[in-house]
């Protein structure tokens, strides 16, 4: 017990990480804010990543093994927005946050600070190659599921026809932008029923 009250934390260490793991995830944050989905979760990440830095930090003074710390992915990972599903791309950076923040504090025996600057540098710009090159070529010319946004979705059901649809479309969306006084981001056609003769649209702004 003597013991446990003696360990002190080594505050010059714990600042200059801290720093590298703040850095780390604003910039994430700062990428990922282009989508209106993600850009809700800011101050979410932001201080899911916080704590579990400080939780990390504070209990590696103590006896952890690797089955503690892949415990501490189970807690955070039991805790979730069950308002909601969410979707892949939000644990993605869920996930991503916390394995950074458990990186970042808990490599101190084997990892320098200028190879752990190196670690989240990649982690950086494997995010930006993702977000700009790989999602824009994986969803080119279809909505991005970040995109759906249910809060600012609009449904529409349009009479189908077997021709001029793509032009019935736009006028629909045109004349829905001026009723409404919206910006239209995207839209995507969710179902066509043809014994209806009814097409569902799903419109974003």
């Amino acid at each position: 017990m003597t013991s446990l009250l003696l360990i002190e934390l080594d505050w010059n260490t714990a600042i200059t990480r801290f720093s590298i793991n703040t850095i780390f995830i604003a910039s994430m944050i700062l990428i990922i804010t282009k989508h209106m989905v993600l850009r809700r979760f800011s101050f979410t990440f932001l201080m899911i990543s916080l704590i579990v830095f400080f939780l990390c930090f504070t209990l590696k003074n103590f006896d952890l093994n690797l089955g503690m710390a892949l415990g501490l992915f189970a807690i955070f990972g039991i805790i979730r927005y069950r308002t909601q599903p969410l979707q892949t791309e939000e644990m993605t950076y869920l996930f991503i946050t916390i394995g950074m923040a458990v990186i970042n504090a808990l490599s101190e025996d084997f990892l320098p600070v200028l190879e752990l600057i190196m670690v989240n540098l990649i982690v950086i710009l494997f995010i930006i190659f993702g977000e700009f090159i790989l999602m824009r070529f994986s969803y080119n010319n279809k909505v991005h599921p970040l995109a759906e946004d249910l809060n600012r979705r609009i449904v529409l059901q349009i009479q189908y026809v077997d021709s001029n649809m793509n032009e019935i479309i736009d006028e629909e969306i045109k004349e829905q932008e001026k009723n409404l006084d919206i910006k239209v981001k995207t839209f995507k056609i969710f179902k066509i029923d043809k014994n209806l003769n009814i097409i569902t649209i799903h419109v974003y702004y």
